[in-house]
């Protein structure tokens, strides 16, 4: 995703725009790094909920989440869909709630502890009121297979994944953990649909510098970013990743980053979560 951006967001600046991965720790590298770096606007971070609002909950941050950063703008947002084994034989989110009021052994899948689909698997199970076992693995990838084989029994997926695994029947798509339903999985109901409340989960992408930056080259890349975000090659390209432009400023990214630490901060405490 950052390519594509920085792909439209270099004429719009008129220099090139250098995507350096800096992956690891969750994303905190990266993060660390563009914290740290001059506030002249040179460098600026894809960051996403993972590494901004949620990794400082579990890993030795150096970084502030609201303090750090100078907010761009919004970039995309990434929702994810509930998808379950189909041997578990459930097509709605009602019908998994009485699977688990029978006392039907229930465990979840993620691509690792601290990241969105962890978080949401455990929102989960306040939801349907159990304690389940969560397993985390090494990759995503890792995470489908145990839901196609049945050694879990569900897992939070990216929409391109679910939607393709859906297509083959080797899971069964319940929901998409926003407010609205997805054009990529036009199906599959929301989670308001599916009468979750408060299971809004989005792994949104954002560009933040470091703090600090002027003024003037803070608005000059907002408003060269809301001039990409309006590219309809890009949005073409966003729905094949299952995103979509989410166009918003930087003082409106701002408070999102706000709620967004405050809110899982106070989760993670309350379930009691840490990276074993």
């Amino acid at each position: 995703m950052a390519r594509l951006v920085a792909h439209e967001l270099g004429p719009l600046l008129g220099q090139s725009v250098i995507v350096e991965n800096k992956a690891g720790a969750a994303g905190t590298i990266g993060a660390n790094f563009v914290a740290g770096a001059p506030p002249d606007g040179y460098t600026i971070l894809m960051g996403t909920v993972s590494n901004v609002s949620l990794a400082p909950s579990f890993y030795p941050v150096k970084y502030d989440p609201v303090k750090s950063f100078t907010p761009i703008g919004m970039v995309a947002s990434v929702p994810l869909v509930l998808v379950t084994t189909p041997g578990l034989q459930v097509n709605t989110y009602q019908q998994l709630a009485a699977k688990v009021k029978q006392g039907t052994p229930m465990s979840f899948a993620s691509p690792g502890i601290g990241g969105p689909q962890h978080l949401a698997g455990v929102l989960l199970q306040r939801q349907l009121g159990v304690s389940m076992m969560h397993v985390p693995y090494k990759s995503g990838g890792a995470a489908m297979t145990a839901v196609v084989s049945g050694e879990v029994q569900f897992a939070f997926a990216g929409i391109p994944v679910a939607a393709s695994l859906a297509s083959g029947k080797k899971v069964t798509p319940i929901f998409v953990t926003l407010s609205k339903r997805s054009p990529a999985m036009p199906d599959v109901p929301s989670a308001t649909e599916a009468e979750l409340k408060g299971f809004d989960i989005d792994n949104w992408h954002a560009l933040l510098a470091p703090a600090g930056i002027p003024p003037a080259v803070r608005s000059a890349l907002d408003a060269a970013l809301q001039k990409a975000l309006a590219s309809r090659a890009l949005a073409d390209q966003f729905a094949k990743m299952g995103a979509a432009p989410a166009p918003g400023t930087g003082k409106q990214l701002e408070s999102v980053i706000a709620a967004e630490t405050a809110r899982w901060s106070k989760f993670v405490t309350e379930n009691k979560l840490k990276v074993e």
